[in-house]
């Protein structure tokens, strides 16, 4: 859909008034911005926000990079001329907490046929609703308090009959009559209907927050290190500080790992890592927290994160050389760094040419293209513990491996385990060239997957 239309004026389904929600801000951001946003990224490039209140409402979004569509100013009852065919509508109540969610409402509403409207209704609440079971249709309304989230898809000509409906309620009970309204469940953990209460701003937050901690890879990140970063990102939302500069001043704390290990204290070197570890998820909670979510944020992530991995790499073997003296020190030492700058250099080659992701979790989109049954059973049995090369399950490892027998366990350890990685990722440099395929395909089908 390329149009959606924001109800900022009026009564909404649930008799409440939506001029009340738009600068509403929700984890420190807008109400009509968060809508804005999340709308642009399912596709939608103009919007007609319905409202008496503009020149308040354009301050909310002016200087914005983030707002990049065409926006139409429309006084209550001034007519909106739309020519696509089906349109969003929104009331400005509906916080929305990502694009997904969103998506997926969209496309799923584009099928419905084109007399009819679809309505997003919160299936978690048990919607008090009546539908025909054999045509799939709404044919009673109950008005507030049925379960509608406040999201509606509608063929363009009936904008007119909306905007000038007393009220949304009166026009969902007649669009009910005329069997012409489907319902389309939300998960309650996705969406929240506002009310004018201390406590629904509350609830609306804990959603979101709730939310982000979900999108965390691992069961160590998802349980552990989430739990214990997300206060922390609350409160960093609430600072001038962007996620980029959230990215340095974590891994400013993970590079000390190094000296310490240097020093001759790997446990305190192991403990500043997972400290960082844990801390480097707050870079990208206050991202998805506030909608700043970039590709050069991901850069960014990436690459200072690399800083506390070199620091790490340097610190182990110089502090074991100091404590024996020992040769194997400065030989495993340089192995570990040159294997990591191998590493590295594929890596960043393989996202810049294949990929549309700065991440360095978007390099394994690469078992994708490449036929399972031609790998090695080497690159098999390592791909089965490629999770434990994520950093938050092996800073936690290197913790215990630090107690049990300190700098010298520890190179060791990193030692084999660069051997793996490096095993792996020149059985795929071999294969990716071997194939040969155009980087366009390559990036249209990391897209679609």
């Amino acid at each position: 859909m390329k149009n959606a239309i924001v109800l900022c004026s009026g009564t909404g389904t649930n008799g409440e008034d939506l001029s009340e929600f738009p600068s509403e801000s929700i984890a420190q951001v807008p109400q009509l911005k968060r809508i804005i946003i999340n709308c642009q990224r399912v596709g939608v490039e103009q919007f007609h926000i319905i409202t008496d209140n503009a020149g308040f409402l354009k301050n909310l979004l002016i200087d914005d990079p983030r707002i990049t569509s065409d926006i139409n100013w429309v006084l209550p009852g001034e007519s909106v001329s739309i020519d696509s065919e089906r349109v969003l509508v929104l009331e400005s109540s509906l916080v929305v907490t990502n694009a997904a969610s969103l998506e997926k409402f969209v496309r799923d509403s584009v099928d419905c046929r084109e007399d009819e409207i679809s309505v997003l209704v919160n299936k978690g609440a048990d919607p008090v609703i009546g539908m025909d079971r054999e045509t799939g249709y709404v044919n009673r309304y109950f008005g507030g308090g049925s379960g509608v989230l406040g999201a509606f898809s509608i063929n363009s000509t009936e904008v007119t009959t909306v905007l000038s409906a007393t009220g949304l309620d009166t026009w969902l009970d007649e669009e009910a009559k005329r069997h012409r309204m489907r319902i389309f469940g939300g998960d309650s953990g996705y969406w929240y209907r506002l009310s004018d209460t201390a406590e629904s701003r509350k609830e609306a937050e804990r959603i979101i927050f709730s939310h982000v901690g979900k999108t965390a890879t691992g069961w160590i990140a998802r349980n552990i290190n989430g739990r214990m970063s997300l206060p922390l990102s609350k409160l960093l939302i609430r600072t001038s500080l962007t996620p980029n500069a959230v990215s340095v001043l974590i891994n400013l704390i993970g590079v000390l790992c190094g000296p310490f290990y240097a020093l001759g204290h790997p446990v305190l070197g192991a403990l500043f890592m997972q400290v960082a570890t844990v801390l480097d998820r707050c870079d990208g909670e206050v991202a998805r927290i506030k909608l700043m979510e970039t590709k050069k944020g991901q850069w960014v992530d990436t690459i200072s994160d690399q800083f506390t991995v070199l620091s790490f790499l340097i610190g182990v073997p110089v502090g074991y050389y100091l404590q024996t003296g020992s040769t194997v020190a400065v030989v495993l030492g340089s192995y570990n760094v040159i294997v990591f700058i191998l590493f590295l250099i594929w890596s960043f080659y393989f996202l810049i040419k294949y990929t549309n992701s700065g991440s360095l979790v978007a390099y394994f989109e690469v078992d994708k293209h490449i036929d399972p049954e031609e790998l090695s059973f080497l690159r098999k049995l390592i791909a089965r513990m490629r999770p434990l090369g994520r950093r938050n399950y092996y800073s936690a490892i290197l913790v215990l491996i630090a107690i049990i027998g300190g700098n010298s366990l520890v190179l060791f350890a990193t030692s084999f385990t660069l051997t793996l990685f490096l095993l792996h990722q020149l059985e795929d440099v071999v294969r990716i060239f071997r194939l040969g395929k155009p980087e366009e395909v390559f990036h249209e089908e990391t897209e679609q997957s």
